[in-house]
């Protein structure tokens, strides 16, 4: 009986503690002149940063006005680019091969001037920027590079592929986080959360995880990909099904790390992947270069 009641219970807290999701608003939001992919939103949701399905170059479409700017032709430049946490600095890192080496510099870009600047020369290992207050920060090797007039350290996280291994650094110190041990040989699409103290990352072989500041699992929300923060207590992502040569269905899933609940925003069959979210929305592409964007309303 006790057993009985206990399970009861717990159904009953899970309920109660469960959040529904509905979608207010689903629009296309490809901009004009042709296919466009890997969308990223401003922290604002105001702009969105998108690129070719091979990342050459990259653009910046404003939302309220329809209109797009280029930022840059360069190869590689669509690649994972951040933007400012005030949304007027768009960060990028162009490719280039030198000497038969695969090499990437670092770009601040500012969308008001039209003007740029490279931070960083070619290098290797150069990881994705982290916006901060004032500036960016970004590791290029093992050594944690601040723009100029970056006024607080904040928290900086990235995985590093086939070691592993997840690194935090709060803008002094850095530390290593193994959350699985030898069972994980690699991290992706690692991200902090917005309030800066939990992590959404995809370990191979586990699925999407989420995890404090100290590498703990908080919880392993299921085998989707691209998981992004839509805020702080939920994660949009994509679950994906292939035939092993192909993708067959993608959708945009948002998934409660609380609960683990999975919200189905998407039909699988408009191949919705590569999710960017920020400001109560969320962008995505399909594999028709075709962008959408998604407004939520989320309730107890």
């Amino acid at each position: 009986m006790k057993m009985k009641l206990t399970i009861a219970l717990l159904a009953c807290i899970t309920t109660l503690s469960a959040q529904n999701v509905s979608v207010t608003r689903h629009s296309e939001v490809t901009p004009a002149g042709g296919a466009a992919y890997f969308p990223v939103l401003s922290p604002d949701g105001s702009k969105m940063a998108y690129t070719t399905a091979d990342y050459t170059g990259l653009k910046v479409y404003v939302l309220a006005t329809g209109r797009s700017q280029t930022v840059s032709t360069a190869d590689g430049a669509g690649f994972d680019p951040t933007f400012s946490a005030d949304g007027s600095t768009l960060y990028y890192r162009p490719q280039s091969i030198i000497d038969r080496q695969k090499l990437r510099s670092l770009v601040e870009y500012n969308l008001d001037q039209k003007s740029e600047r490279q931070l960083i020369a070619p290098t290797r290992d150069l990881k994705r920027p982290a916006a901060l207050d004032g500036g960016m920060a970004v590791f290029t090797g093992k050594k944690l590079f601040k723009s100029a007039g970056t006024r607080t350290a904040g928290h900086y996280v990235y995985s590093v592929a086939m070691e592993g291994k997840i690194v935090v650094c709060d803008g002094n110190d850095s530390r290593e986080l193994r959350p699985y041990g030898n069972q994980v040989r690699s991290y992706l699409w690692t991200t902090l959360s917005p309030d800066g103290t939990k992590i959404a990352t995809y370990a191979i072989g586990k699925g999407v995880v989420v995890l404090d500041l100290d590498g703990k699992v908080l919880a392993e929300l299921g085998d989707f990909e691209a998981p992004t923060w839509y805020d702080n207590n939920f994660v949009a992502a994509a679950r994906t099904t292939d035939d092993g040569h192909q993708y067959t269905a993608s959708q945009i899933v948002l998934l409660d790390c609380h609960s683990h609940r999975v919200h189905n925003l998407t039909d699988p069959a408009e191949m919705g992947m590569n999710p960017s979210a920020a400001a109560g929305k969320i962008v995505y592409n399909t594999p028709a270069g075709k962008l959408f964007m998604l407004e939520l309303n989320i309730t107890k």
